[in-house]
């Protein structure tokens, strides 16, 4: 984050650019310290509902996600996308971005409004267990709140201090209220309505800052239908994400009845995303300031925030993904408790995923999104999601959740090396390589360490776990402090010579 910040201030020049520099900085910490909170709320619920419900509760939950996701992003459409890039390129323009914002806003509302009216059709009908029909009906209001949410209009203003400060509520919000009144299996109901209905009261308190940056214009019926029809190059990729994303889970939910092999899934995908959480935080915000810096045509500016935020998410990502590997084989057993004992050996293989993920997201936020290349990423998400069905069909056969994971680890390796290909036309996609060589040793140097102090301490786990995180922190900036100090001097070296020639 230091890095980041201390480059960011480098590229100002002028009181204007100052400003900028400054509120991205602001934005960036406000934006990371919610990511923060954002990982360790999951540190403090997991460990007791994962004791309170058990693999098979956890399964359910995760398998009546997979399906409301689904009726959640057809409503939505791409509207969320689109919303924030055009808010992006016109925000300094009042009576544009309302323009833009009501009428993205009432086409999205109307569409959640239908999704939702199906999905309780569905939900009453279809073939669920008794518990699985319960909770598949709480999630309704996981929807009602995507109908409302105006939080891609902020984001494309760049508000991400309110964003990151109501969301931190939110985060505390849900820690206390599953501490306080979820203890029996029974209460998963509850767990769920907790889990939706604070989001959807944080999303309310959005609306008098999207009152005090958008005058209400009455949208036009063929302004809703345009920006429908624009919305859809942006829906290809978000339901092709939500497809290799949540697929695993359905098809293991389908074939497993009683939803064991989904839950010990989901645990092992927590454990990754929720590490990833810190590698990714910055996303949405490159994704806005790049798509600003491409509009107003300031190419080399543009391709130094590049060249930065290509090494900031290389610096984080190697260490994460070397961490898990690192830590699973004590955490796990403290963080989930008993009966989750395969998730260790399942997050090894679900770790690799980390760098193909960041550089896949990285490159769709600083080049794909601000040069509009949805159409593109339609083709490339059409391939990715037709290999990872094929796969999952043929490997959760063979393998069960193994098989599930490797398809997941083979579909996002695959999306990150066909962007990489695409974006080296147009940026330095080299800072990826060059960048990932001296985190990659680091990270490696790290869990060489991690290791060692596994097997060698014989402590109280929650101590054990603390040297290891501590020690593995330690020696990564070690490493790095120590080789920027050896590129240094032979630069000075290589310099010298030059002169005495």
């Amino acid at each position: 984050m230091h890095y980041l910040i201390m480059a960011l201030a480098k590229n100002g020049s002028g009181e204007m650019k100052q400003k900028k520099t400054e509120s991205l900085k602001l934005n960036l910490i406000f934006n990371i310290l919610y990511q923060v909170v954002t990982v360790l709320s999951p540190l403090i619920v997991t460990p007791k509902i994962s004791r309170v419900f058990g693999v098979d509760y956890i399964g359910v939950k995760s398998y009546t996600f997979s399906i409301v996701y689904y009726f959640a992003i057809f409503g939505v459409l791409g509207l969320d996308m689109l919303g924030q890039r055009k808010i992006a390129i016109v925000k300094d323009d009042e009576y544009e971005r309302s323009k833009i914002f009501w009428t993205i806003y009432s086409t999205r509302f109307f569409l959640v409004f239908i999704s939702l009216i199906v999905y309780c059709f569905y939900a009453l009908i279809a073939p669920f267990s008794v518990i699985e029909r319960i909770v598949t009906l709480c999630w309704v209001f996981y929807l009602i709140r995507e109908m409302i949410n105006p939080i891609w209009f902020l984001q494309g203003l760049e508000k991400y201090r309110l964003i990151s400060v109501l969301g931190i509520i939110s985060q505390i919000a849900y820690v206390l209220g599953t501490i306080l009144f979820i203890n029996e299996k029974t209460d998963l109901p509850l767990y769920i309505v907790i889990y939706t209905v604070i989001p959807l009261v944080i999303s309310l308190c959005y609306f008098p800052d999207v009152r005090n940056n958008a005058i209400f214009i009455k949208p036009k019926l063929n302004d809703m239908i345009h920006s429908l029809k624009e919305s859809i190059v942006y829906f290809v990729p978000t339901i092709a994400t939500a497809i290799y994303s949540m697929v695993d889970k359905t098809m293991l939910g389908f074939f497993d009845i009683q939803k064991i092999s989904t839950g010990l899934y989901e645990s092992s995908e927590r454990l990754v995303k929720v590490a990833l959480a810190l590698s990714t935080a910055s996303f949405t915000i490159m994704r806005t300031r790049m798509s600003y810096l491409f509009g107003k045509r300031n190419p080399e500016e543009y391709q130094k925030m590049c060249s930065i935020f290509m090494s900031f998410s290389m610096m984080l990502c190697w260490p994460i993904m070397f961490g898990i590997i690192g830590i699973s084989k004590d955490f796990v057993p403290v963080f989930f408790g008993t009966g989750f004992e395969d998730v260790v050996g399942l997050s090894y293989i679900f770790s690799l995923v980390v760098p193909c993920l960041t550089i896949s997201g990285l490159l769709q936020a600083i080049y794909i999104f601000p040069y509009g290349l949805q159409k593109t990423m339609d083709i490339y998400y059409g391939i990715i999601v037709s290999v990872n069905i094929l796969m999952n069909l043929l490997f959760i056969n063979l393998w069960g959740t193994v098989g599930a994971i490797l398809a997941s680890v083979f579909a996002e390796f695959l999306l990150a090396l066909i962007l990489i290909i695409r974006a080296k036309k147009d940026i330095e996609v080299g800072y990826l390589a060059v960048g990932s060589i001296k985190y990659f040793i680091a990270s490696l140097i790290m869990l060489i360490v991690m290791n060692i102090l596994s097997s060698s301490l014989s402590l109280n786990p929650i101590i054990k776990l603390s040297i290891e995180f501590i020690c593995a922190v330690f020696t990564y900036r070690f490493v790095l402090t120590q080789a920027k100090k050896v590129f240094h001097r032979l630069i000075i070296f290589v310099r010298s010579k030059k002169s005495k020639e």
